[in-house]
């Protein structure tokens, strides 16, 4: 049996927590892969790479925006940031990625695996869920069970139970990500980061969103200057975590 104890002490508290950076990085990596794929997708229709995706797609599109849908799996999933790394990791491996260009992401990895397994609207959402719960088991020691990922993911159990199957069997078990390959992604999602000195821009709310989000100035320094990165991931911490499996992975905000 699964433990599903959380390391967050009450929702109250989980609710208060802002979402790391990297968690609203991969959501803006695969909101603009969701884009393109919607563009391509009479394009690619018929193809392999559309039959690959099939079992992660919905018949709607998902109201919710995928950046609200990171946060509130980071929020409720309990899981720590590095599961956030390793889901890309999972997401490029998805896509068909040899080990060599593993070793080295391009900028924004996400839009090849737009192209490969025809990320869309319809799909990223169940995607991205899937690649963070199977991370989560591989990288921490305490997590949640499929029945509670599915709730905060907005699933049935069952198709819950399925997904993580389909993404097994196509990553061919292949979970284990190395220091090396772990410090490459960091290095890129620090890259992706440290891009723009002001807050990356909001995604298109949901309907009930819609009017509440309020664009935040970027963290300053005490001496005024912008600090591009005060909001990053500690990489080395990220490190440790990913070298020694453990829980609690500190965040630079």
């Amino acid at each position: 049996m699964e433990r599903t104890t959380t390391r967050r002490t009450s929702s109250k508290g989980a609710a208060a927590a802002p979402a790391p950076k990297v968690v609203a990085v991969l959501a803006g990596l695969l909101e603009r892969a969701a884009a393109r794929g919607d563009a391509d997708a009479d394009a690619r229709a018929g193809s392999a790479a559309a039959a690959a995706a099939r079992a992660f797609r919905g018949r709607t599109r998902p109201e919710i925006s995928v950046r609200r849908y990171a946060e509130r799996i980071y929020r409720y999933a309990g899981c720590s940031p590095a599961c956030f790394v390793v889901a890309r990791v999972y997401l490029d491996r998805l896509a068909g990625r040899s080990p060599e260009e593993e070793s080295s992401p391009s900028p924004s990895p996400p839009a090849t695996a737009a192209a490969a397994v025809c990320v869309d609207s319809y799909s990223v959402h169940r995607l991205l869920i899937t690649s963070v719960m199977v991370a989560a088991k591989f990288m921490d020691d305490i997590h949640y069970n499929n029945a509670y990922f599915a709730r905060v993911g907005g699933v049935e159990v069952a198709e819950m139970n399925g997904l993580e199957l389909e993404l097994l069997f196509a990553l061919r078990f292949r979970l284990n990500v190395t220091p090396a390959t772990f410090a490459t992604y960091c290095a890129a999602l620090e890259g992706e980061m440290a891009a723009d000195d002001g807050p990356l821009p909001s995604p298109s709310p949901s309907p009930e969103e819609e009017g509440n989000d309020r664009r935040q100035p970027p963290p300053r320094r005490k001496d005024g200057i912008t600090n591009k990165v005060a909001a990053a991931v500690d990489r080395s911490a990220l490190l440790t975590a990913a070298h020694h499996r453990v829980v609690v992975v500190e965040i630079t905000q």
